[in-house]
């Protein structure tokens, strides 16, 4: 009677580790496998990051390209002014000579 009451115990407890162990197996490949997927997700992140800051960059850099185009351009722009009001100078000084002239002829 002892030993099969103690086989049965025995029997219970076996039956209980074998199934939670079948629980524990199955957590076990669920995590795996979410473990994966949350490393599948993350790599793609990442490399979607580099990717934005990949152009990122590159828009950066044009922006610098940009801006310094412009500040030529800018310097082109004011040295042509700066000649242009030289040249306007120089054509009222040449003018008032040209009417120096004529009114010194005229009184000839």
């Amino acid at each position: 009677m002892e030993n099969i009451l103690l086989l049965s115990i025995f029997g219970v407890l076996a039956l209980y580790y074998y199934s939670s162990m079948s629980v524990y197996k199955s957590m076990y490949r669920k995590i795996k496998e979410e473990k994966e997927m949350i490393d599948d997700s993350n790599n793609t992140r990442i490399k979607e990051i580099k990717r934005l800051e990949n152009s990122f960059n590159d828009a950066l850099e044009t922006i610098k390209e940009s801006d310094n185009t412009l500040t030529k351009a800018r310097e082109e722009v004011q040295r042509v002014k700066l000649q242009n009001n030289e040249l306007k100078h120089r054509n009222d000084l040449l003018q008032q000579r040209v009417d120096e002239l004529y009114s010194s002829v005229g009184m000839i």
